[in-house]
């Protein structure tokens, strides 16, 4: 990973559930590193770590959803915008904050309100966890203080598979073995220690493909729990939605 260069690889998805049809606006970006650090402690130390955001367009055109999670599949949200019927929301859902893991997220994105409106999302220094979410408009966004603007390439997420190196190319992923499917390099060595007992995962917290796990042999699991691997993977994202409570 070279902070100096950075890219955002991109991947779109149509999907259906019994209520529509929609696209995945799919974005994928990685960090070098979360340093190790006891106080305060950063359990996901290591390197490569990565963030997908996922907006969600509706026959309409419209923006419904704004999902975001690491790479790893951990630290994810689902956050509709003004766009979402209020049918489609989970049982009980109060609409006004969202608490991940100590972050504390808006519970609902208004995009009625902005001129050309833009997702901004803040990530936390060091640990890159996605702090707040907000839509403003573009000309605002130009006029934000003490921000510098550095634009990043957009490129399609297979590029990740043949990334230049030397004379040839070589995968972002490993290939084969026990790590097929994950992230080179990017091995979470406390979150190993700490929870791959508990969670049936040694590689639990490392990053991975976003992709069929019948083709990547690795599911894209955004719940700890070992009998939800199936069902809560980010890929078949209708089941996903499901099985997280959205009646999309």
């Amino acid at each position: 990973m070279d902070s100096r260069h950075p890219t955002v690889y991109y991947l779109k998805r149509n999907f259906s559930t019994k209520n529509g049809s929609y696209i995945n606006l799919i974005y994928r970006v990685h960090f070098p590193e979360v340093p190790f650090s006891l106080i305060p402690f950063n359990l996901t130390t290591g390197n490569n770590i990565g963030l997908i955001i996922v907006v969600t367009i509706n026959s309409q055109h419209k923006p419904v959803l704004v999902t975001t999670v690491h790479t790893c599949g951990c630290y994810l949200a689902i956050v509709p915008t003004t766009y979402l019927p209020k049918k489609s929301l989970p049982t009980k859902w109060d609409g006004t904050t969202i608490n991940v893991y100590g972050e504390k997220l808006p519970g609902n994105l208004d995009y009625s309100k902005a001129t050309r409106p833009k997702l901004l999302i803040h990530i936390r220094p060091e640990v890159h966890r996605v702090m707040d979410l907000e839509i403003i408009a573009e000309q605002d966004f130009q006029e934000l203080p003490d921000v510098r603007v550095i634009k990043m390439p957009l490129l399609p997420m297979e590029d990740l598979e043949e990334i230049p190196l030397g004379d040839g190319t070589t995968s972002f992923y490993h290939q084969e073995g026990i790590l097929k499917g994950h992230v080179k390099g990017s091995v979470k060595p406390l979150e190993s220690i700490l929870l791959s007992l508990p969670i049936l995962d040694f590689f639990v917290g490392t990053d991975k493909v976003f992709g069929d796990r019948k083709e990547t042999g690795n599911p894209f699991y955004t719940s700890l729990k070992p009998w939800n691997r199936k069902a809560s993977d980010m890929w078949n994202f209708s089941e996903f939605l499901e099985f997280w409570g959205w009646q999309v």
